[in-house]
């Protein structure tokens, strides 16, 4: 999937947001990019009070040109390309020629790619190269890759989730992430309710997708159908089954995006709650499920300011507890 780049029309609708001081995170959502990307943007640019969009995108289509000349030089460029041929014949790599051009230029004026693209549709040159180099070949990384991005295709965006869910007016929505322990293999699995924070855990001693995905249909077994619908994850290696999971609890899953950890923002706060019995660097080997339980039932109890400080349990369950007789 392409990575699609700022317009100039984007970058005008962003000197109008900047204008309107707005916060980076609203210009990046305004316009459809990430937080990071928008605020390396404005600092390349002058800052803030100084971002100008016309002269942000000349420097950027100057930077391109500037970027794709190295790809295009030899066979264009007699001088160059005399001296590149000269160097093959030296027995110079092609990272040795144009490592050693770009430092006594200053500027990157050639590119390795292009040298052996050069080279190799010349039989006599690339007899010269010490290695085949095929830009199209596709190497293990590359499948890896390319199976990695047909498994993220396949998987419903957290901004696909129906607006209900977001306003958190249903008890039937959750978030689900791992905390890891010391030796990194044991993990403990959580899910929280969104609306009222109510917890469920359990401990993996040995973490794999399959696992998880077992363990997930099994605490949702005890979940009555009226209070259970989705479930919002990362996309982390570990909830790989989540088709399966899908299709045996019949909730929707769907998946935050990439390092936006703010998204789940529920989850991650009560696995911070989980940190104070078990703080960075415990073993989880040696957490027994039935202790684990009991710190589950406490935070599960521990009354909520913004629940009128009555507890999770209390409000998924639809009871009432007093603690002064």
């Amino acid at each position: 999937m392409s990575q699609r780049h700022l317009t100039r029309d984007d970058r005008i609708s962003l000197g109008a947001l900047l204008k309107a001081e707005l916060s980076i995170r609203k210009c990046a959502k305004q316009l459809g990019f990430s937080p990071p990307g928008i605020k390396q943007e404005i600092d390349n640019n002058g800052g803030r009070d100084n971002y100008n969009p016309y002269k942000a995108h000349k420097r950027y289509l100057r930077l391109r040109k500037e970027a794709n000349q190295c790809h295009r030089i030899l066979g264009e460029d007699e001088f160059i390309t005399e001296l590149v041929v000269m160097l093959l014949g030296f027995k110079w790599s092609p990272e040795q020629i144009a490592g050693r051009i770009e430092a006594e230029l200053k500027e990157k004026l050639i590119s390795v790619a292009s040298i052996y693209n050069y080279a190799n549709n010349n039989r006599e040159l690339s007899k010269l190269l010490a290695r085949k180099h095929n830009k199209y070949r596709r190497t293990k990384a590359g499948n890896d890759r390319k199976r990695a991005r047909e498994e993220e295709s396949t998987k419903k965006s957290i901004n696909d989730r129906p607006s209900v869910i977001n306003k958190r007016k249903r008890v039937e929505d959750y978030e689900g992430d791992t905390i890891i322990g010391q030796e990194r293999t044991a993990r403990i699995l959580t899910h929280v309710e969104r609306k009222y924070g109510f917890l469920l855990a359990d401990m993996l001693y040995d973490v794999t997708a399959e696992k998880i995905s077992l363990k997930t249909v099994k605490a949702f077994e005890q979940i009555p159908d009226n209070k259970k619908f989705s479930i919002t994850y990362d996309r982390g290696c570990e909830f790989a089954y989540y088709e399966i999971t899908e299709k045996k609890t019949k909730l929707d899953i769907y998946h935050a995006n990439p390092y936006h950890s703010w998204e789940r923002g529920t989850n991650e706060n009560t696995n911070g709650l989980i940190r104070r019995y078990y703080p960075k660097g415990t073993p989880f080997a040696n957490i027994e499920e039935e202790e684990l339980k009991d710190v589950v039932e406490q935070i599960n109890h521990r009354p909520r300011k913004r629940l009128g400080y009555k507890s999770p349990y209390e409000k998924f369950r639809g009871v009432n507890f007093r603690i002064l007789m």
